[in-house]
């Protein structure tokens, strides 16, 4: 059964933008990627450095440490598919609340 955590309000999270968060304990980076939401825990599987300092093109966030790239959207490295991927989480928008289930995504 899904565990909905408020993490931020719409007003916080424009289109192309992103925030860094944490949700009962777990570092979260939250993108708002042309007003789909993404949720992915902010830290890179490469080296465990706080991935969401980085920039985002598109649905493309990149580790300012290494340039490991990620895909938000499936958490796989653009790069190295093969590489281990983001732990993902379930994001949904509810009255004006973005909120995430800290189960990660298979």
């Amino acid at each position: 059964m899904a565990n909905w955590t408020e993490v931020a309000s719409t007003e916080e999270l424009p289109a192309g933008e992103k925030i860094c968060t944490t949700a009962e304990g777990t570092p979260i980076v939250v993108c708002n990627v042309d007003g789909d939401l993404f949720a992915v825990q902010n830290i890179c599987p490469h080296a465990g450095l706080p991935l969401g300092e980085g920039g985002i093109q598109g649905k493309v966030l990149v580790c300012p440490f290494h340039g490991y790239a990620y895909n938000v959207d499936s958490g796989k490295n653009v790069d190295f598919e093969d590489d281990v991927p983001l732990t993902r989480f379930p994001i949904r928008c509810e009255n004006g609340k973005i909120e995430v289930d800290l189960e990660p995504m298979q």
